[in-house]
């Protein structure tokens, strides 16, 4: 008789099998088995865990040789919806064949049991083996009992009738209560996610016909042949005055790159790399991977997977483009896995691959490199959901580089380096922070959750002397001018022109001001703009925030970098979406005081080509009064204290000044939220309708707010045919595919996020379609500025919209 796993329609109507169940067993053995990382720390052996999830693949789709299912595939009377559900069967087959050891038969079970859906807590899951659970279990046992022999001979098991036997329901709750009140041990969470990955992973590519992929070889000196190599490492250099930016950046790499030849690197699993910017931090860390993976390679017998993350769009794509320049991509596989990431960029193994097996290949990082956002891969390490855990066994042995670590919230800062810890001890990752004002994400970890678990953090700073290169850099200072602006002063806005811009500024001078506020910046911008005009300055002046389309940001940035190249002195407003990968070089700025090391960051964006004609270029401090609004009181009070203590901080300061700053910070903050997730991962606490509780389910790498809309925006005829485009598609007149291919992203890049009060008066983009509402061509004038973006009239205090 036969069996099958899927079907598909024939001939317009016909379903068929597809797929013989045997045969995707085997599928799914085959890339369980192959993505299976050897070189794991968990508490059970290898080949313990080696056994333990080829049993639960093996075992996972047992529920499909019910007639029950068969009928449901194949959409034959009849047809019974409890009766066809098929993922708990094969669960109490595992649990009774493991009986002899309980947590591993708990394991398989919970698993087994799960891999259609979302991981639940371990008590929610013990309460739904019940007597209605059983009633079911009677009947699909029943239902098997003639088919017994094949299904031993196509699964390789013997004694299947023995265990197929409905497991002791208060035995399974005495013992999930026991697990999660008296032995939780984070290492479960770790184990747990782990298994569940392989299992889901290999189940959907095998569904979906997917071909998995095998990670190659890949040689270690292509930095080298892109950059110039030096063998003379930064300590070896007793002065660096005088020193090109191209020579320092080839002397931190060598430094860095260094480090390999150690006896006992490889026992290294927390790296960080601490530099200031514009020294070539991605192409460092780049050549070490890539000599990293080579030794792994050579003493560990296996490919390591590179993971590089980021925070920013723009800088996901400027990253992709650098190692797209450096990498053959004949040779080596790079995959962009972020919001605008391309599937149809993705390598085809076959002219017949379809788009469903482009984004399954997406989805599961099939490549030798992936280069991806915070929320993709922290939403994935720290997660309950089956779409997202695919991808979570490629951490396993992986390379992993995490760029612009400053950006993460302080409040989670301990929960992410306890986390990231836990995933170098028992997935035996490789893990390379990299930022230029030193976050203390580890001390953190270990001040507030680590020590309690008697853990400490084993970390090598890559560039040993990299107080010797910040203190070689003089290219800016941050002067703060805290009182320049008066409190009882009705219009801060305009204060600030006529007392602080006119000052400070002139006209030869390219000159960026950052505010803390959208409406503030709009502000700033229309005040600049008058004050040219009436002094008869031609320095053009440009607006940069998400208050404006991602399309039109994109084109201000490359005109603002020509203007600069060209001596035409612009002037820039912005956000803080300048603040880390926006590649522009000012003579000078302004910057509402807020976060420190944020401050640092706008300061990167001021001489940064270092030129010797210019030193100590100024980045002025005010007080817009809305720090405390959007960052709170204590980083208002830590941040001035912190400027008010010098008249003018030079950057070879920056690092001890940023160091002051979190350590003040840092100890009268509370991390309560963090703590609770980790112990929520701790007890296995997936998911609970408790929010205040933490679960796992509930954690956002970035603050989640009900208090925006999203808004397309129709600001031209373009827009008005991706608008209809969008409507075919969800209406179902365009296919999903189609729509991504051809529309998917310039779509995209005309929707803002809007400040929920903003938008009471706007349509939805269509009837079948809430979470988007329309600005109307015809609407433009009203709501849209081609300076300065979504128009903002009605006045209401802001929380942080970049």
């Amino acid at each position: 008789m036969k069996f099958y796993s899927h079907s598909k329609k024939i001939d317009g109507n016909e379903i068929v099998g597809s797929k013989l169940l045997q045969d995707h067993i085997s599928g799914v053995s085959a890339v369980a088995e192959n993505h299976f990382c050897a070189n794991l720390q968990f508490s059970y052996s290898t080949e313990v865990l080696k056994e333990l999830s080829d049993l639960i693949v093996k075992f996972h789709d047992l529920g499909k040789y019910t007639s029950y299912f068969q009928n449901y595939l194949l959409q034959k009377e009849p047809i019974d919806s409890n009766l066809k559900q098929h993922a708990r069967l094969g669960g109490y087959a595992s649990y009774n064949f493991m009986m002899e050891e309980e947590k591993k038969a708990l394991i398989s079970l919970y698993l087994i049991f799960h891999h259609h859906g979302n991981l639940i807590s371990l008590d929610d899951f013990a309460g739904k083996i019940d007597e209605n659970a059983r009633r079911v279990f009677e009947k699909q046992r029943n239902d098997l009992e003639g088919k017994i022999p094949q299904i031993e001979s196509e699964l390789g098991f013997n004694d299947l009738p023995y265990n197929l036997n409905f497991p002791d329901s208060s035995k399974v709750r005495k013992s999930c209560k026991v697990w999660v009140k008296k032995k939780a041990d984070i290492e479960d969470y770790f184990l747990l996610n782990y298994l569940f990955s392989l299992l889901i992973e290999a189940d959907k590519l095998d569904a979906s016909d997917t071909s998995h992929y095998i990670r190659k070889s890949v040689d270690s000196d292509y930095v080298d042949k892109r950059f110039t190599k030096t063998n003379t490492k930064l300590s070896d250099v007793e002065e660096l005055v005088g020193f090109s930016n191209n020579d320092l950046r080839n002397l931190c790499r060598a430094e860095v790159v260094n480090h390999l030849d150690s006896n006992n690197i490889l026992n290294k699993r927390i790296f960080t790399l601490t530099a200031p910017t514009g020294i070539g931090k991605t192409m460092t860390a780049l050549d070490f991977a890539l000599k990293l993976k080579t030794k792994i390679r050579d003493n560990e017998k296996m490919e390591a997977q590179i993971i590089y993350a980021l925070p920013f769009i723009n800088i996901i794509e400027q990253a992709l483009y650098e190692y797209e320049q450096t990498l053959p991509s004949d040779e080596i596989r790079i995959l962009g896995h972020y919001q605008f990431g391309d599937v149809f960029g993705i390598h085809s193994d076959s002219d017949e691959e379809s788009y469903q097996q482009k984004l399954m290949k997406m989805d599961t990082w099939q490549s030798d490199i992936v280069i991806t956002s915070f929320v993709q891969f922290f939403e994935t390490l720290i997660s309950n959901r089956n779409k997202l855990l695919k991808k979570f066994n490629h951490f396993a042995g992986s390379i992993i580089i995490l760029d612009e670590v400053q950006t993460l919230r302080l409040d989670h800062m301990p929960l992410l380096g306890s986390v990231l810890h836990y995933l170098s001890k028992y997935l035996n990752a490789r893990i390379i922070l990299m930022t230029a004002t030193r976050p203390k994400i580890f001390e953190l970890a270990e001040a507030e959750i680590l020590s309690k678990e008697g853990e400490t953090v084993d970390s090598l700073e890559l560039l040993t002397d990299h107080e010797k290169i910040f203190s070689l850099y003089e290219r800016t200072a941050v002067v703060p001018l805290l009182d320049s602006l008066q409190n009882e002063s009705p219009n801060r806005s305009i204060e600030f022109g006529d007392k602080v811009f006119k000052e400070y500024w002139t006209p030869e001078k390219s000159c960026l001001t950052v505010c803390n506020t959208v409406n503030r910046s709009i502000e700033i911008h229309n005040v600049i703009v008058d004050l040219l005009k009436e002094n008869g300055n031609s320095n053009p002046v440009y607006y940069l925030s998400t208050n404006i389309l991602p399309f039109q940001r994109l084109k201000r940035i490359q005109n603002i970098k020509s203007d600069i190249e060209n001596g035409f002195s612009p002037i820039l407003i912005a956000t803080q979406v300048v603040e880390a990968g926006v590649d522009l070089d000012f003579n000078m700025g302004f910057r509402d005081v807020g976060p420190v090391d944020s401050i640092i960051q706008v300061a990167g964006r001021i001489n940064r080509s270092n030129s010797r004609y210019q030193q100590n270029e100024p980045l002025y401090i005010v007080d817009f009064g809305e720090c405390q609004k959007i960052y709170g009181q204590l980083t208002y009070q830590q941040a001035k204290k912190a400027l008010s203590s010098n008249s003018v901080i030079n950057e070879s300061g920056y690092l001890k000044l940023i160091e002051e700053y979190f350590d003040n910070i840092s100890e009268r903050s509370s991390f309560r939220e963090s703590r609770k997730f980790f112990n929520s991962m701790k007890t296995l606490n997936y998911d609970s309708d408790n929010k205040v509780d933490c679960p796992v389910s509930s954690f956002k790498i970035i603050e989640q707010s009900d208090r925006y809309r999203s808004v397309f925006i129709e600001i031209d005829s373009y827009s008005q045919e991706l608008r209809q485009k969008y409507i075919e598609k969800i209406t179902g007149e365009l296919s999903r595919e189609e729509f991504d291919k051809n529309f998917k992203l310039e779509f995209q890049q005309r929707i803002l996020s809007v400040p929920s009060y903003l938008t009471n008066e706007l349509p939805q983009i269509n009837e079948y379609e809430e979470d988007i509402l329309v600005v109307d061509y015809d609407m433009l004038e009203s709501y849209y500025n081609e300076e300065t973006g979504f128009i903002r009239t009605v006045q209401s205090d802001e929380i942080l919209m970049l």
